[in-house]
C-alpha cells in the first residue's frame, strides 16, 4: 500500500519511504488495517507476526498451532485458558449466515435446483473451512485485545 506524503514525514517509517525530489515523498505503510490483521492472520496489535507456525491451513497437523506470544508486540495468543471457545462460535455464525446467503443466490438468482444448490453450498464450506477456522480465531482475538486495552 502506497501513502503519498509531502515536504515532511511526519506519519512515515524512513526505511518505507522513497523521496521522489519537489517535497513529495511516497511511503510504504508499516501496518495494515484492523481488517487487513484480521484476514491476513496477523498479530492484533502490532499487525506484523503471524499468529499460526504453518501459514497454510491445509496441513491438517499444524492447523491448529499458533505462537505463544508476538516476536514484535509481546501479545499473548492465548490470553487465558479456552479462550477459544467463542471462536467456535462465531465461526458456526459465519458459517451460517453465508451458508444461507449462498443457497440463496445459487437458488433464486441462478435458477438451480435446491439439492444442486445445497451441494454446491457443502462443498464450498467444505473447501473453505481450514481457513473459516483460522480466519474466527482471528477475529476473536482481536475483538478481544482491542476492546481490552489492559492485555
Amino acid at each position: 500500500m502506497l501513502i503519498y506524503c509531502t515536504f515532511i514525514n511526519v506519519f512515515c517509517n524512513k526505511n518505507h519511504c522513497i523521496f521522489l525530489g519537489f517535497g513529495v515523498t511516497l511511503c510504504m505503510a508499516s501496518k495494515i488495517s484492523r481488517f487487513g490483521s484480521i484476514v491476513h492472520l496477523k498479530c492484533p496489535k502490532c499487525r506484523e507476526t503471524d499468529l499460526f507456525v504453518n501459514k497454510n491451513p491445509y496441513h491438517f497437523n499444524d492447523m491448529a498451532k499458533m505462537y505463544k506470544t508476538c516476536s514484535v508486540c509481546g501479545q499473548r495468543f492465548e490470553p487465558e485458558t479456552g479462550f477459544y471457545y467463542g471462536a467456535m462460535y462465531m465461526s458456526y455464525a459465519i458459517g451460517v449466515f453465508s451458508s444461507l446467503f449462498l443457497f440463496s443466490i445459487f437458488n433464486f438468482v441462478f435458477g438451480i435446483t435446491t439439492s444442486w444448490a445445497f451441494l454446491m453450498v457443502a462443498i464450498i464450506w467444505i473447501a473453505i473451512s481450514p481457513y473459516l477456522f483460522r480466519f474466527s480465531r482471528s477475529l476473536w482475538l482481536n475483538l478481544y485485545v482491542n476492546n481490552h486495552r489492559d492485555l
